[in-house]
């Protein structure tokens, strides 16, 4: 049985809550702080897609996660984004500011990526279940929290001494993630090149059989269902006749879905199974959105929103240990890597296409066909999976786990 280090555990829930709120924060604060010097929602929306442009070179990023120790990396680039963050006030331009952005987002990629690299180190007690369940609990209560915390710290204290107040988030998150104990790296080929490293976790995705089916499955659903972060706004006060209370209740219900979601979601991978949570789990989601695609009344969208993200992220709990358990350890910052960056342009193609389509065709349809068709392709996907797998082969998403 392992021996959990409480003391390091501590330290990077710590650093984990903190950056997670940290990356909230500024998305929020760069938000207002784009609109008020270009007062132009292009710029805004410029401002959003740079902030995915990083994430295509997640794999690069990788390499660095395996080749050194990986608290190291997570110190350093938190304490480069503080940096950075502390020169925004100081640009006028929004050519500059992006410039900047697109900086601080790489290193904020990095962050995420060697997040769940050290917390597959750190806590792999109960096959991953509970560290995915706990990390998830945070992401989703920063998502709530953050962006409310901060449209009142930007009323109290100004726009500019925000961005002072989060350099000092990402500093504390750079001595705390400074004390974690992480595994050493395994030794390397001196001469070894990038493209190598590169083309090995690779290789290694695409070869382990429970991870290619997992981005599969990853790429459908931020395919057809990423455009919902778009068009929720587009879906409460166009279709619905919604005004922004209506949509913050939206997003707070979901949110709050998402954390009860998290936490049930150990008890109910052990209880159905990690191959069963995945498809039900997965088709319950969909079909929420054709549900909602169907609905006139406010209440009854803000019941199905609810549930649906309680179902899917209990489900993603189960999809997040079946990656950790598939992956070997030295080669996680460069399969995240690759899975971030393969996910990237899929979910820049939902958001716009969404957008397009809803205006073309209106939102509640393209919540129908969206949904219909993620669950035609999981169905599928789910039967040629099942197809290959024979009833003796001992997969890890074919166990039960009742005993983890």
């Amino acid at each position: 049985m392992q021996v959990i280090d409480k003391r390091n555990t501590g330290n990077f829930i710590i650093a984990y809550l903190m950056s997670a709120f940290g990356y909230e924060f500024i998305f929020f604060v760069m938000t207002i702080y784009v609109y008020e010097l270009s007062k132009s929602a292009f710029n805004v929306g410029i401002f959003a897609a740079l902030t995915f442009l990083p994430r295509l070179f997640a794999s690069t990023y990788g390499v660095v996660i395996d080749r050194y120790n990986r608290a190291k990396v997570f110190s350093i680039a938190a304490g480069v984004t503080g940096a950075l963050v502390m020169l925004l006030p100081f640009q006028a331009a929004t050519d500059w500011i992006y410039i900047t952005w697109v900086l601080i987002a790489l290193f904020l990629t990095v962050i995420m990526n060697v997040r769940t690299a050290l917390m597959s180190e750190i806590m792999e007690q109960d096959s991953y279940l509970r560290g995915n369940s706990m990390v998830l609990i945070l992401l989703n209560l920063a998502k709530v929290c953050a962006p409310i915390l901060a449209g009142t710290a930007s009323i109290k204290l100004g726009i500019h001494n925000l961005f002072y107040l989060m350099a000092t988030f990402f500093f504390i998150v750079m001595l705390v993630s400074a004390k974690i104990k992480s595994q050493t790296p395994v030794p390397r080929e001196a001469n070894r090149s990038l493209k190598a490293e590169l083309k090995e976790g690779l290789v290694y995705l695409i070869g382990q059989p429970d991870l290619k089916h997992l981005v599969t499955v990853a790429v459908l659903w931020r395919l057809l269902i990423g455009l919902q972060v778009s068009l929720f706004v587009v879906y409460v006060k166009a279709y619905l006749s919604g005004g922004d209370a209506e949509y913050g209740m939206l997003m707070t219900f979901i949110g709050i879905g998402s954390i009860l979601g998290s936490l049930a979601g150990p008890w109910l991978v052990k209880e159905v199974g990690y191959q069963r949570m995945m498809v039900w789990g997965l088709s319950i989601h969909y079909a929420s959105f054709v549900v909602l695609g169907f609905l006139h009344d406010y209440y009854a969208a803000l019941a199905v929103a609810f549930f649906s993200y309680i179902v899917f992220y209990a489900t993603l709990v189960s999809l997040h240990s079946i990656r950790d358990k598939a992956t070997r350890s030295d080669i996680r910052g460069r399969v995240n890597g690759s899975v971030t960056a393969i996910l990237t342009t899929p979910a820049m193609i939902s958001m716009l296409a969404g957008g397009y389509l809803a205006n073309t065709f209106g939102v509640e349809k393209v919540f129908i066909g969206a949904g219909v068709l993620a669950i035609i392709i999981l169905g599928q996907l789910s039967m040629a999976r099942s197809s290959h797998t024979q009833p003796d082969d001992l997969r890890l998403t074919d166990i039960r786990s009742k005993g983890d």
